[in-house]
């Protein structure tokens, strides 16, 4: 299994008509790729996007009380100082490593923004040609990550999410209030293939 990236245009695009429960690939700062991992739902590509960590969201730091991360920080300098605050969901998968050494959070999975994606709008990540040795690093252990949890990944948290949201099971609450419209997204897709000329 490989990362893809989605289109800009195609993500403004969708998120026209599910501004809230999209993650948006723009800010007022720059531009954010929307990057995730592919499974098939029917005909459609549906691209589960990874999101980073939120400090002080979803994990702190040990006798450190700032706001905003410390100017020196990287997982690595402080893995042994990581706390959760929280952990996987069945919307939301925490990929990270955790030893003797302290852990080591890459990012989360979040299976509950996961949109359907034409093949024109889908860019494989090369890692080979990301010059940033970091983030290369990061993407390499999110990927062995994925593949060696591939099977629990797609049953325990892809599909249902993606099954109860088709039967509009709008009492499960991440349903109600963080999970697009899969049907009317798949519509949209549609119509998206159709305005650009693709059978």
């Amino acid at each position: 299994m490989d990362l893809y990236e989605v289109t800009q245009e195609y993500v403004e695009y969708l998120r026209k008509f599910e501004p809230t429960k999209i993650l948006s690939n723009t800010d007022e700062k720059s531009n954010r790729k929307f990057i995730g991992l592919i499974v098939k739902k029917d005909r459609y590509n549906y691209v589960v996007p990874l999101s980073s960590p939120k400090f002080n969201k979803d994990f702190k730091i040990k006798n450190y009380n700032g706001k905003t991360l410390p100017k020196d920080y990287s997982a690595q300098k402080y893995k042994k100082d990581i706390i959760l605050l929280k952990d996987t969901t069945e919307p939301v998968v925490f990929m990270y490593s955790s030893n003797g050494h302290g852990i080591d959070f890459y990012c989360k999975i979040q299976c509950n923004n996961m949109i359907p994606v034409p093949n024109s709008e889908l860019r494989k990540v090369d890692i080979d040609k990301i010059d940033d040795d970091a983030y290369k690093f990061l993407l390499l252990k999110e990927i062995n990550y994925i593949r060696k949890n591939e099977n629990k990944i797609i049953k325990k948290h892809i599909n249902p999410v993606y099954n109860n949201r088709i039967n509009n099971r709008m009492s499960i609450g991440y349903i109600r209030l963080a999970t697009p419209d899969f049907k009317l997204l798949e519509e949209k897709c549609d119509l998206w293939e159709q305005a650009k000329g693709i059978h």
